[in-house]
């Protein structure tokens, strides 16, 4: 694998069809690219697949399901390209999105690439990651029609993980994803580190790839409105003292809301049980206050716009 070319990182667990799709639309791509599959243990003959029908590509074993980051630090760190890009299993890719994605890389200077998913109807998914001064997180653009110049001028904290690039040096130099994120908000804990070691994030708004939304643990299960739970409380245990007490308590009155809206919506205390467990294992005060938060951009949202964006993210990931 040659140093100068782009490798595309997939964590995958299970869902071999799935997978195939995805590994299919990387072998139209615009640009030619490496391709590393970690497979998270998967019990399906989803590695079995690759090795049969994608000898191309590099396959890395996992025994068990180390989760999305770990997974994604696995390949990075056996990686030689210059630049990683990472896709979510549950993704069929433009042929141009690697080529998209490099160039905005080479052109911008970003240590971090945000690229763009697309839902089923053609709408936006996400533009990336972005956090408000509680540390809530949202996804850029979501719900949005795709293909509005306006959008290309956004800039997220950082990318999805499901649709991103990144200069692997950079990526190492901050030791890749918080592997105590199993799944979800991972992304956006990067790119608050990397954020505050100076980096930046431009988005690379041609670069697509279409999505099959929340496809493994499916939205709105007990399983991702825990982890996703989790993962905020890991979020706010790492930095919450950099926020006023104010917006610490905003924050909360926001989990709060969600939550309660869980247990109607989706039938389960899934984020409820979440947030308990992740308190539980807690066993270290919380880290102090950073000059470099500061660098760290944050979204100001009213509490209104808040729970408007979170009600919308639900209603669109109904069935």
């Amino acid at each position: 694998m040659a140093g100068d070319r782009a490798e595309v990182l997939i964590p995958s667990w299970n869902r071999a069809a799935v997978l195939a799709r995805a590994l299919e639309s990387l072998r139209r791509q615009s640009l030619p690219c490496d391709v590393c599959v970690i497979d998270n243990g998967s019990s399906d003959g989803s590695a079995e697949l690759v090795r049969d029908r994608y000898p191309e590509a590099r396959l890395i074993e996992l025994p068990e399901n180390v989760g999305f980051g770990a997974a994604v630090n696995a390949g990075a760190r056996s990686s030689r390209a210059r630049l990683i890009v990472l896709l979510n299993n549950d993704t069929v890719a433009d042929p141009a999105f690697v080529e998209q994605i490099a160039v905005t890389a080479g052109e911008s200077g970003a240590e971090m690439v945000a690229g763009c998913l697309r839902r089923p109807d053609g709408k936006v998914d996400t533009l990336g990651v972005v956090l408000d001064q509680s540390l809530v997180p949202y996804e850029l653009a979501h719900g949005e029609p795709y293909g509005d110049p306006p959008h290309r001028e956004l800039e997220p904290l950082a990318p999805c993980g499901g649709a991103a690039g990144f200069v692997r040096e950079a990526f190492l130099e901050v030791d890749g994803f918080d592997e105590g994120f199993f799944a979800y908000l991972e992304d956006a804990e990067l790119g608050i580190r990397m954020r505050m070691a100076g980096m930046r994030c431009a988005l690379a708004y041609e670069a697509f790839a279409w999505h099959e939304h929340a496809g493994t643990l499916g939205s709105g299960s007990a399983a991702k409105n825990r982890l996703i739970a989790e993962g905020r409380s890991r979020l706010i245990r790492r930095y919450g003292a950099n926020l006023s007490r104010r917006d610490r308590v905003r924050g909360a009155a926001l989990d709060a809301a969600v939550y309660a809206g869980q247990a109607v919506l989706d039938r389960n205390l899934g984020a409820i049980r979440g947030r308990f467990a992740a308190r539980s294992r807690q066993t270290v005060a919380e880290p102090p206050v950073r000059g470099d938060f500061r660098r760290v951009p944050l979204a100001r949202m009213g509490l209104a716009e808040s729970l408007a964006a979170k009600l919308a993210r639900r209603r669109s990931a109904a069935p």
